[in-house]
């Protein structure tokens, strides 16, 4: 684990569980810390410049959340990153976000649709641009928007740690934007449908968008076996 390459990356003390929380998760996710890596709660206090507590504190809640792995008094690591075990990850938030624009869709408006269309060319533009990790921003960014419209405060604490993991998944194997060229499109159809009003064939076009995510990680783990 080179954490020598982050020297500066000194965490705020206001709020300095939910910061440590914060830049553990981001470094697994984006593979700085990558799979499998041996955590050493002394080095990452050190590196972070705090006390153990809230380095143990974040280490327990991203195992709680499938990010890390360890067995008692013996080795903590990341994760590996099981992609067949992904499958059912994706399939579960499909599930919820489509709950999610059923119990948002009343408070769907004018306004609300071209804050969608915003997005989504940004999203188009990162995707044009090769950027990854944008395009992955911006793709979480459209989505979170049912899931906040629905006021439905159960959602997020759900979700969001879900995707997580699909976001790690895909920094990992979905180099240069591969498997990403056909979202602007499918986000485009999910609008023109929340524009007729037509509740069921926005439910089809976003679990279609899903599902499609679905089909890709299924190929790599395929491909991966052979």
């Amino acid at each position: 684990m080179l954490l020598e390459n982050r020297r500066n990356e000194k965490i705020n003390r206001t709020f300095i569980k939910d910061e440590v929380y914060d830049t553990l998760s981001n470094w697994i996710i984006t593979g700085y810390l990558e799979p499998e890596t041996k955590i050493n709660i002394n080095d990452l206090s050190e590196k972070l410049g705090i006390s153990r507590t809230p380095v143990r504190e974040a280490i327990l809640k991203l195992e709680n959340e499938g990010l890390i792995l360890s067995k008692a008094n013996r080795w903590t690591i990341v994760a590996p990153i099981d992609l067949d075990a992904s499958f059912y990850t994706y399939s579960v938030v499909a599930s919820l976000e489509m709950l999610a624009l059923e119990q948002a869709f009343d408070k769907i408006d004018d306004d609300f649709i071209n804050a969608l269309q915003k997005i989504n060319a940004k999203l188009d533009l990162a995707f044009k641009n090769l950027d990854t990790m944008e395009l992955l921003n911006y793709d979480n960014e459209f989505h979170d928007s049912f899931i906040y419209l629905s006021k439905n405060p159960e959602l997020p604490s759900i979700i969001h740690p879900l995707k997580k993991k699909i976001q790690r998944v895909e920094l990992s194997f979905f180099k240069d934007n591969d498997g990403k060229s056909n979202t602007f499109g499918e986000h485009k159809a999910l609008i023109e449908a929340l524009k007729k009003r037509d509740l069921e064939l926005a439910k089809l076009c976003l679990k279609a968008n899903w599902y499609n995510s679905i089909n890709l990680v299924k190929g790599k783990s395929k491909n991966k076996d052979k």
